[in-house]
């Protein structure tokens, strides 16, 4: 029997992404809900564990929170010198913020930083809109 963990996360953060339509070209900011899933592999026969959900937290947790209230930008986008100018936090991203990167951000940065086995994660902007990403079977 292999399991499967899933966890579930959030962050506040603004944004714009110029190069979508218009309402998201106009600066607002989401409530982003993030679920990992990962694999949990065999169940310890002695603990009854696969990979217990404090130890996923405390190597997940920081990275999603690395974002919270925080403006999220391209680092191409003009707004980034207005901003450093006027000495406003924010974060500058290699890439426009849509939805998809930012999965996609967030996946990579879980794999690579906490080598945990993550498997798929989603990550939804709104009520009724999210993006899945799940790594390739290769």
């Amino acid at each position: 029997m292999d399991m499967k963990i899933v966890k579930e996360y959030h962050f506040y953060a603004g944004h714009r992404n110029k190069n979508a339509d218009e309402k998201c070209g106009r600066i607002h900011g989401h409530t982003y809900y993030v679920t990992c899933f990962f694999r949990g592999g065999q169940i310890n026969e002695k603990s009854g564990i696969t990979l217990l959900f404090g130890d996923i937290d405390k190597k997940v947790e920081p990275i999603i929170k690395e974002y919270d209230h925080y403006f999220l930008l391209y680092d191409k986008d003009p707004l980034c010198d207005i901003l450093e100018f006027a000495k406003e936090p924010f974060i500058k991203l290699p890439f426009e913020t849509s939805a998809e990167n930012m999965a996609l951000w967030l996946f990579t940065r879980i794999e690579n930083e906490t080598k945990l086995p993550i498997e798929k994660i989603e990550l939804r902007e709104t009520k009724t809109s999210k993006v899945i990403y799940e790594k390739s079977k290769s």
